[in-house]
């Protein structure tokens, strides 16, 4: 039987140092993330005395690349895991892939597996609006081989490099759980009584362009009329090392339903909420799960999920979290009751 596999490829700009990966697309699991693998090929007449390395960097832009001026960029890179390949410090497990890599390329194929940092978040890429240029804000990891005296002397010419995707996984324990289901009762400075809502999901967890049904009770216990019931999908992506906790709120879809709901009345309500990539703004506003191909079909970013021993304020790059909000208005002089469900938006990855 002949069994196929798939290799990627890339090399330095003098091809002296070739870099094959066995995938592209790493899983985060939550709890762990697939370690890049793959093999490194080198010229040994080219290397000499000197070391071949292999590492993982990220590269965080936080701001438009329209925007960089007087020699300010807007991107901060961390260099991560690095290992020495060439002269190998010791024997290293291989996988059946890596050893059928090795076979074909000769004895100046060296195996390697690279670890994704923990406190880094997935791969985020902003949508592109129909006004941008250049590159947005996002996050991306890049798998390296070069050469160089140390681990610091990365010369460009000697360098091969290749982008990887982390992609964010939703564990199964988390389908399991009950559909989200919250309540609050407001009351107001300029009226009496209150305004008590109840708001059920029909699922803890959904994938993008599946249904979102949300089913509401709303009771008006005020002596003023409820106006309107507003229903909405809302986004948030955080960028929490920053001092200022910086957000970017947008609002995915919206139901917008006139209610005229007297004093002393009770309603049920049932609506239907689709999480999908919004038309194309003039300027990016909403994060997205980043493409290798230009021709995929874009796909809102999942919700990012972290390991309890991690804090949110410690996440390096993006934390994107998904809700349906439910506000009841009763006037611009009274106020709004405004109840917030956070779900998980989750996405298929491969295994």
């Amino acid at each position: 039987m002949v069994v196929k596999f798939q290799v990627f490829k890339k090399s330095a700009r003098n091809d002296k140092i070739t870099l094959y990966l066995t995938r592209r697309d790493h899983v985060d699991h939550v709890t762990h993330v697939d370690n890049i693998e793959g093999v490194l090929v080198l010229d040994p007449n080219y290397v000499h005395s000197r070391n071949v390395y292999v590492q993982v960097a990220v590269n965080f832009r936080f701001g438009r690349e329209d925007d960089e001026s007087l020699g300010y960029s807007f991107v901060k890179t961390m260099y991560l895991h690095t290992i020495q390949v060439y002269p190998p410090e010791k024997e290293r497990p291989t996988t059946e892939i890596q050893r059928n890599l090795i076979s074909k390329l000769g004895n100046f194929a060296f195996p390697f597996s690279l670890a994704f940092p923990e406190l880094s978040s997935p791969s985020y890429s902003l949508m592109m609006g129909w006004q941008d240029q250049g590159s947005l804000m996002g996050l991306e990891y890049e798998a390296m081989g070069f050469v160089g005296s140390n681990e610091h002397d990365m010369q460009e010419r000697s360098t091969a490099r290749m982008i990887v995707r982390r992609l964010m996984d939703c564990p199964l324990s988390l389908f399991d759980k009950p559909p989200p289901q919250k309540n609050i009762s407001r009351s107001f400075l300029t009226c009496t009584g209150s305004v008590s809502i109840e708001a059920k999901l029909n699922s803890q967890v959904f994938y993008p362009d599946e249904n979102i049904m949300v089913k509401i009770e709303l009771k008006n216990n005020t002596s003023r009329e409820i106006k309107r019931l507003k229903v909405r999908l809302w986004y948030r992506g955080q960028v929490p090392m920053f001092q200022d906790r910086q957000a970017r709120d947008r609002t995915i879809c919206k139901v917008d339903d006139p209610l005229n709901l007297p004093p002393g009345a009770l309603t049920n309500r049932e609506f239907v909420l689709v999480p999908t990539v919004p038309s194309k703004p003039a300027h990016g506003e909403v994060f997205l799960q980043p493409s290798m191909k230009d021709e995929d079909e874009p796909c809102l970013a999942p919700s990012t999920l972290i390991a309890p021993s991690i804090k949110k304020r410690d996440l390096f790059g993006i934390y994107v979290s998904y809700m349906v909000r439910v506000k009841a208005t009763l006037g611009t002089l009274v106020g709004d009751a405004i109840l917030d469900i956070p779900f998980v938006l989750a996405v298929q990855q491969g295994s």
